[in-house]
Order: C-alpha cells, then sequence, then structure tokens
C-alpha cells in the first residue's frame, strides 16, 4: 500500500505541473454544462414564443373572417420583408372560398414553406394548427345546420390526467445532461491518461519505473489513480456548477422544475467513483497498446464515442431491460435518471452496478499489468 500510494503521488504531481492537463479537466467541467443550458434556454424560448408570425398571404380578400381569425391566432400578413436565405411562409387563399363553402365542398388551401428549415418549425405548427381549428369549427357548423350534433363524429373523448410531476418532467429534458455528467469521467482524466502512459514511454521513464522494487500491478493502479484523481475532479466540477448554470434556464415556463440537493450531488459523485476507475483502466489499456502518444490520442478520441453512444442509446430507447441497471455506465445512468425524477432508487442494483463496475476496472489493470511484463508494450514495438 505504500509503494501504491507512493507511485500515485508521483503520478498525480508530474500531472500537475502539466498545465493543460489541468485545464482539460476544467474546461469540459464548465463548458459542458454551459452549452447545454444554452441550449435548453433557446429550445424553451422558441417553445414558449407567443408572439404574432408574419406570414404572406395571398387572397386574403376571398376570405376576411379567416384572415380575422388567424389574426386572433397570431398569424397576421408579414409586412416586414424576409431575411436573406429564409424561405417565405406563402398562404394562399382560393377565389372560390365562398362558393366552396355554399356546396359543401372542401376549400383547397396551399401552404407553401420550406419543412425543413428548423427555425420556422413552431411557425408552420402554429400555422397549420389554426387551419384545423378553424376548419372544425366549419365543420361543426355544417353538422348543426343539418340537425346533427357535432359530437357525433367524436364519440370517444379521453379525459388526460397528467400525474407526472415536475421533477420527472424535467427528467425528459436532463437526460442528456446526465450523460455530459457520466462523460466528465471520461474527458476530465483523459490527457493524464495518455501522457502517464504513451508520454512516459516516449520520455523513456517508463522502463526506469518499472525497474523499481514493486509490482506492475501496484504500477498500474497507482498510474490509474492518478488518472482517477482528474476524473473525478472534473466529475466534481461538473456537478457543482450545473445547478447554478440551470438556475438561469426558465423550466418553469414549460411546467418542469429541477432541484440538485447536496446530498443528491453527493451520491451522484459517489456513484462515479467506480466508473471513473473503469474509464482510467480504458483509457491506460488503449495508450499501451498505441505505438506512440498521437496514436494513443487518436485511439482514446474514438473510445470516447463509445460510452456516449451507449449512454445516448439508453436514454432514447424505447425498450430498456432491468440489465440497464446492473451494467457500468447505464446502471449510473438510470440512478441518475431516479434521483432527478424524485422516485426511489434502487440501491440494490446501484450497489451491484458498482461492484460489477469495479471489477471490471481491476481486471483491466492485471491486464495492462500482463502487458507490461512485455518488451513490446514496454518499448511501443
Amino acid at each position: 500500500m505504500s509503494t501504491l500510494l507512493t507511485i500515485w503521488k508521483k503520478e498525480l504531481r508530474d500531472a500537475i505541473r502539466d498545465k493543460r492537463s489541468v485545464l482539460a479537466a476544467m474546461s469540459y467541467a464548465f463548458f459542458g454544462p454551459a452549452l447545454m443550458a444554452v441550449a435548453f434556454f433557446f429550445l424553451i424560448s422558441q417553445l414558449t414564443d407567443k408572439e404574432d408570425i408574419g406570414i404572406n398571404i395571398h387572397g386574403a380578400d376571398a376570405a376576411p373572417e379567416f384572415v380575422q381569425y388567424l389574426n386572433q391566432q397570431g398569424i397576421v400578413e408579414r409586412e416586414k420583408p424576409w431575411p436573406s436565405g429564409t424561405t417565405p411562409i406563402d398562404l394562399t387563399i382560393p377565389a372560390s372560398w365562398d362558393e366552396d363553402l355554399r356546396q359543401g365542398s372542401p376549400v383547397e388551401l396551399t401552404l407553401k414553406a420550406d419543412w425543413s428549415a428548423q427555425k420556422q418549425q413552431s411557425d408552420l405548427e402554429r400555422v397549420e394548427q389554426a387551419i384545423r381549428s378553424y376548419g372544425s369549427q366549419i365543420a361543426a357548423f355544417r353538422l348543426l345546420t343539418r340537425g346533427i350534433d357535432p359530437r357525433v363524429v367524436t364519440p370517444l373523448q379521453v379525459n388526460k390526467q397528467d400525474l407526472a410531476t415536475r421533477g420527472s418532467k424535467a427528467a425528459l429534458i436532463m437526460g442528456s445532461v446526465l450523460v455530459f455528467i457520466l462523460m466528465s469521467v471520461f474527458w476530465s482524466g483523459m490527457n493524464v491518461a495518455i501522457d502517464i502512459s504513451a508520454g512516459e514511454r516516449e520520455r523513456h521513464s517508463l522502463e526506469f519505473l518499472l525497474t523499481q522494487p514493486t509490482s506492475s500491478f501496484n504500477i498500474v493502479t497507482g498510474k490509474a489513480l492518478a488518472a482517477s484523481t482528474f476524473a473525478l475532479f472534473g466529475a466534481l466540477l461538473t456537478l457543482v456548477i450545473v445547478p447554478g448554470v440551470f438556475a438561469f434556464v426558465p423550466l418553469s415556463k414549460i411546467g418542469m422544475s429541477l432541484s440538485f440537493a447536496p446530498h443528491m450531488l453527493l451520491t451522484m459523485w459517489l456513484l462515479l467513483v467506480p466508473l471513473a476507475l473503469l474509464a482510467a483502466a480504458l483509457q491506460l489499456f488503449v495508450s499501451f497498446r498505441a505505438k506512440n502518444f498521437k496514436e494513443a490520442q487518436t485511439y482514446i478520441s474514438f473510445l470516447l464515442i463509445v460510452p456516449m453512444a451507449a449512454a445516448f442509446g439508453v436514454e432514447f430507447a424505447k425498450v430498456k431491460t432491468p440489465a440497464l441497471f446492473y451494467l457500468p455506465l447505464t446502471g449510473q445512468h438510470q440512478a441518475f435518471l431516479s434521483m432527478i425524477r424524485g422516485e426511489d432508487v434502487n440501491w440494490q442494483a446501484a450497489l451491484i452496478c458498482s461492484v460489477i463496475t469495479l471489477a471490471a476496472a481491476i481486471g483491466l489493470y492485471r491486464v495492462i499489468a500482463k502487458m507490461l511484463r512485455s518488451e513490446k508494450t514496454v518499448f511501443g514495438l
């Protein structure tokens, strides 16, 4: 244990001297939550924006009542020119509007726009909803003039009673934020893991370390602890910054609220400890398999895609099996979701997941220690 702590302190002291490693751990913690908060801020602004929508209305004289109804719904004739590069939204009302209504024929309106434009999605939905609503009113009037109760065409009526809490609603959009929290242990310790493996091999200090009177397993574990320390430091910064950043996001406008109690943040951080040890093991394994420093950076960049794809895949998967509560990464993610929703956490599954994650990390440490007994790994042959 004394040798292990000595190696850990040595690697940690060397990593702290490298300002890039410290900045990398801090940069992800700062910019990750900030970018997500900005994205959610603009998304909520678009969802709650009730300003008038200006569109081009052609043939307005043929249906003045319909145009007046659109104006009441916040859809008006556009007076300003359209910005360059923006496709106009054109609504064409046929001249046969009155004649078609008298004959009971459907009126063919033409709505011309670019449905692939993300900025106009909410505007187009509001226009289409207004047109459908006016059409429903006309259909109801036609049935009444024929002595038919309009309710006969709606034999089933669903009364929705939403039992979701404000916290569970927030979990719908906070799932992606939780992925960033999980990925913090991979990003924050990445530079350190590369430097103390492939970097030391290029500096020819690795073979000197291996000649010391200690086992290769202790050396690998000490290096992993150093990388994990940076990973957990970055995770701690992320957990501290997320509540502060999202305090400025107006979640209440869409009926959501988010509360990060200190004990919940501490629990999240403790659940990230085994994952940080596993992340360091994976990065050390890939770095020692690489031939040089640059090759290790390339391989680990691809390695980061795997946990990110797994986390997002679980987040948006429609079918979720109970096994996800026990596997590394997905188990921590499910526990975090339960905390955000305000539900009871399956602590037994969380504990088993932590044990499995820790066991996988130790097993990988032994594999790396065995690799370091080979000259091919030590000298990058």
